[in-house]
Order: structure tokens, then C-alpha cells, then sequence
């Protein structure tokens, strides 16, 4: 979603976001369950169930490719992309985190 943001000159500044933007039903699930991902590491850490990581990251997936089917990314908008991107970023940070933790590398493009 960045490289094609990039790729059509649009400027693309995640880090002053205005993340209120962010105001639909998917974008607050995936907050949400951005914010469950502490919780996942330590319940599998503690547990020693390391399955919980990998479900937690399929959960991801799903609802990220759900909100990426269902909304426009490349938007006139620039607070709106910007905000777009910046929550696109977060998960693909946590999805890079997860993977590695779990001993997965991930390729950067398909």
C-alpha cells in the first residue's frame, strides 16, 4: 500500500497521522485488536502456548484483508491516507514482529 502510494508521487507521511480519521467499523477492529497484541505474546509466553501467537496472527490477517478489500487506500484525502497508512503500517509491523517471533520469515512482497 506504501510503494503504490509512492509510486503515484503521493507524499506519504505516517508518522503525524491524524489516526481520528480512523473511523469506521473495520479500522476500529483492527485497532482493537492491535492492541491485544502485548496480551497475545505474554499469554503464550506465560502458558508456553505458542499457538495462541499464530492464531492471533491469522486473526490479524483475516481483518486486515477484509479492511484492505473493502476500503480505497489511494484517496485524495491526505489526512485520510495518511491515517489509512498509518494503521496499514502498524499491522504490518505486528505481523513482522509476530512472524519473527515464531521463527517465520516474511517476505516484503508476493
Amino acid at each position: 500500500v506504501k510503494r503504490q502510494s509512492e509510486d503515484k508521487g503521493l507524499s506519504v507521511s505516517v508518522d503525524s497521522a491524524n489516526l481520528s480519521r480512523l473511523d469506521n467499523s473495520h479500522e476500529l477492529d483492527l485497532i482493537k485488536l492491535l492492541a491485544l497484541y502485548p496480551q497475545s505474546i505474554y499469554s503464550a509466553a506465560s502458558r508456553r502456548e505458542p499457538h495462541i501467537v499464530v492464531n492471533y496472527l491469522r486473526d490479524l490477517a483475516n481483518l486486515f484483508h477484509s479492511w484492505y478489500n473493502a476500503h480505497q487506500f489511494i484517496v485524495d484525502d491526505t489526512e485520510l491516507r495518511a491515517a489509512r497508512l498509518a494503521l496499514a503500517s502498524a499491522v504490518g509491523q505486528v505481523m513482522l514482529n509476530g512472524l519473527t517471533l515464531m521463527g517465520v520469515s516474511a517476505p516484503e512482497k508476493m
